[in-house]
């Protein structure tokens, strides 16, 4: 496995167990979280058992819409959403794990999950990104670890470029690139809306599965979802659709991002991609780590297999099982993530404390007082 030389020696015992991509088709079930949606967003708080431990969450209000989190631990803190279209339940066995030496924000990015549907901004990255550095200003984490898989890459690198200020560092795994994927997904998550919208209405759109979900997690999404111009509605999906390049280096974010993120001085890394995979390209990492100057992960062991299920499930991933996500996504909870994320900050940490720095750092582009002495 090809590896990049000037930066590998910073995870020198990584694991290489099992994992899974993606399992789908799990059944759907209720939650005492998707009662929640009246309440008060700031102040709201909810709590749900599952797997006999006890899940905290509430909304926060941002840009006066609501963004539903879930916090745990204490430390360092690490903030992640779900990857794809997923629901936060689908981070829980990861935040868990993580929770034991780190606080832990997982949260629901607009328009998925319990969070309010909102269609706002030139991209769906530039809405999420602004809600990211909310939830870290109101919960006074800046900077923090941003952390994701797919979708939720995007959103953590996007807010690395555009809040630099905020990110004490960035990683990301089964980033999204290359092919013909930006085009899929921009045709699954966004086009088909537009033409629903603007054929049939915004009543069809709210009866679509999707949508439905939407409103069945946060009854407020009923009015949101009717109360816009189909024609706006349709204007919006085409525009966060047009968004999704495959010809970026990864979707979202251009060369140019990607050196700017360099510039930035944000310690980065990213987990090296597959040979044969249409979206978590192996040469799309690479040249993202390329660009960014990150440390690349060695592509770890099963980290590309096709997904499974009976046995080998239970076998590859050490979690408790997550009945109520539709649908039930592996990507989230790859086994060898805790460690992987776990090494990473502490690689970090170190580098700031030789340089230096203390908790309020955001970058490595500090020069120490050594490094002056031996440039005079």
């Amino acid at each position: 496995m090809q590896e990049n030389n000037n930066n590998n020696k910073f995870f020198p015992n990584l694991s290489r167990r099992s994992a899974l991509q993606a399992i789908a088709g799990l059944a759907t079930t209720a939650t005492t979280l998707g009662q929640i949606q009246g309440a008060q967003a700031q102040d709201t708080t909810a709590t749900t058992e599952t797997n006999q431990t006890t899940r905290l969450g509430r909304y926060l209000t941002i840009d006066g819409n609501r963004v539903y989190i879930e916090e745990r631990g204490n430390g360092i803190p690490i903030v992640m959403s779900p990857g794809g279209q997923n629901r936060i339940e689908t981070l829980r066995p990861l935040a868990e794990k993580l929770a034991k030496k780190y606080r832990v924000i997982c949260w629901d990015r607009a328009n998925l999950g319990y969070s309010d549907v909102v269609f706002e901004g030139a991209r769906d990255l530039d809405l999420w990104s602004d809600q990211l550095a909310g939830i870290i200003r109101q919960l006074d984490i800046r900077p923090a670890y941003l952390v994701g898989a797919s979708s939720a890459a995007r959103a953590a690198y996007t807010t690395a470029l555009r809040y630099p200020d905020h990110t004490r560092g960035l990683l990301t795994y089964l980033t999204t690139g290359g092919g013909t994927i930006g085009e899929r997904l921009a045709n699954r998550y966004y086009y088909s809306y537009a033409e629903i919208a603007e054929t049939e209405g915004m009543l069809a759109v709210s009866e679509t599965p999707f949508w439905a979900d939407r409103i069945a997690l946060n009854s407020n999404n009923k009015n949101r979802l009717l109360s816009i111009d189909p024609k706006l509605f349709a204007l919006t999906m085409r525009r966060w659709g047009g968004a999704m390049r495959s010809s970026d280096v990864m979707i979202g974010i251009s060369p140019d991002g990607c050196r700017r993120i360099k510039e930035n001085g944000t310690p980065t890394a990213i987990t090296q991609g597959c040979e044969e995979s249409g979206a978590h390209r192996k040469d799309r990492s690479e040249l993202f780590a390329e660009l960014t100057g990150a440390t690349l992960i060695p592509t770890p062991k099963g980290y590309c297999e096709e997904a499974t299920t009976g046995p080998a499930y239970d076998t590859q991933i050490e979690h408790p099982e997550v009945p109520e996500s539709p649908p039930f996504r592996g990507y989230e909870l790859l086994s060898m993530m805790p460690e992987v994320i776990d090494e990473f900050i502490q690689t970090t940490e170190t580098g700031y404390k030789e340089r230096g720095l203390g908790s309020d750092a955001f970058s490595f582009n500090v020069v120490t007082e050594q490094e002056s002495e031996g440039e005079s």
